[in-house]
């Protein structure tokens, strides 16, 4: 008799467990989009929390980013497209976050968690081309601080000497 007991209690642990399990998965389900909208910004979850994702191209000399405006002490995860961004112009250079990364095909993304508020140049390690973006304390509210825009890098000038700008 003592096993029937024994037999009971696990199968409820078992029907308790399965049943738990599946309120989690119901509950990590329903909150998988999460976060702050600003300007087109969007966040998705991922095992590591939020993350803000930026796509980036290269169009007319300059680095377009969508969106252009991400949230302060939030992962930025930049996904730039290396059909448009090449050349020297994959030398991605964040001076104000110390980030400076050689992009390449399959590893064309670059990640930082802004820790200030303002605006922002990104530009490539010649400083021919360049961007802006902002980063904002709390939605809508316009930042301050603008980073002095860089002095214009050379790429050889009238001699050419830069084989890797690719424009």
């Amino acid at each position: 008799m003592k096993n029937d007991g024994i037999k009971i209690k696990k199968k409820t642990l078992l029907y308790t467990g399965a049943f738990l399990v599946i309120v989690l998965f119901l509950y990590i389900g329903s909150v998988s989009v999460q976060g702050y909208v600003s300007k087109g910004t969007t966040f998705t979850t991922t095992n590591s929390g939020d993350t803000q994702i930026v796509k980036v191209s290269f169009k007319n000399y300059a680095y377009v980013m969508e969106p252009s405006t991400v949230k302060k002490g939030v992962p930025v995860r930049m996904e730039f497209d290396l059909d448009t961004v090449v050349g020297c112009m994959r030398s991605v250079v964040i001076s104000s976050f110390n980030v400076r990364k050689n992009l390449v095909i399959g590893d064309n993304t670059l990640e930082f968690t802004p820790n200030k508020s303002g605006t922002f140049w990104i530009t490539c390690s010649m400083n021919m081309g360049r961007g802006q973006f902002t980063v904002e304390d709390s939605p809508g509210v316009k930042p301050v601080y603008v980073q002095e825009e860089p002095d214009v890098g050379s790429c050889g000038g009238a001699s050419g000497g830069c084989s890797g700008c690719g424009n």
